[in-house]
């Protein structure tokens, strides 16, 4: 019968898996909004981790560096460095830098969205106004303010519209009074119109 690992040890592993953990979690949710399934990135976690230590170890065994108590050293090794470094690289994604970069270097990446829906809304400014036909015809108009929202879930698309308007006979739109807004499953859109 296999031995259960002692808490050490226990201890140990949760140690080498943070860093990839940390930067990743924070790097996933800055781009995609999801919260990653843990159990099935483990081996993405342990390769970061891996990557990330053979990077930073170097730097906190420098001798005659700054002294500090070994248990503020595991913190700013495992959790506050690879929280600063999965914040830089959620902000590198969120303002393109890499596509910047590749394209000065004369490189095509491929997109980092995978659907023209997340495309689309991630960089949809607020107050764009859309027009959304639903499967059975229906036309809904509305404004996407601050508060809207898009989901970026696979599963399903749906949308938050913010303020709701209506279309009147001579074609202008204005706001629906009292001001209400919507939410949409993404089963029941056929198309989305933006202005």
């Amino acid at each position: 019968m296999a031995d259960l690992p002692t808490p050490s040890q226990i201890t140990a592993l949760i140690s080498l898996l943070a860093p990839g953990l940390v930067i990743s979690s924070i790097k996933v949710r800055a781009s995609t909004g999801l919260v990653p399934d843990y159990k099935d990135r483990l081996i993405s976690y342990g390769l970061i981790s891996v990557a990330y230590f053979a990077a930073i170890t170097p730097l906190f065994h420098v001798n005659g560096g700054m002294p500090l108590p070994a248990w503020l050293w595991s913190l700013l090794q495992n959790f506050l460095v690879p929280a600063a470094i999965g914040i830089g690289l959620a902000y590198a994604h969120q303002h393109r830098l890499i596509y910047r970069v590749s394209k000065a270097l004369g490189l095509q990446l491929a997109h980092h969205l995978p659907a023209a829906w997340d495309y689309t809304f991630e960089a949809l400014p607020a107050g764009t106004f859309i027009l959304v036909t639903l499967t059975d015809g229906t036309q809904i108009p509305g404004q996407m303010g601050v508060n809207s929202f898009a989901s970026s879930s696979k599963e399903e698309r749906d949308l938050l519209i913010e303020e709701l308007w209506e279309v009147q006979g001579n074609g202008t739109w204005a706001p629906l009074m009292p001001k209400r807004n919507i939410l949409l499953c993404g089963k029941d859109i056929r198309h989305i119109e933006i202005y």
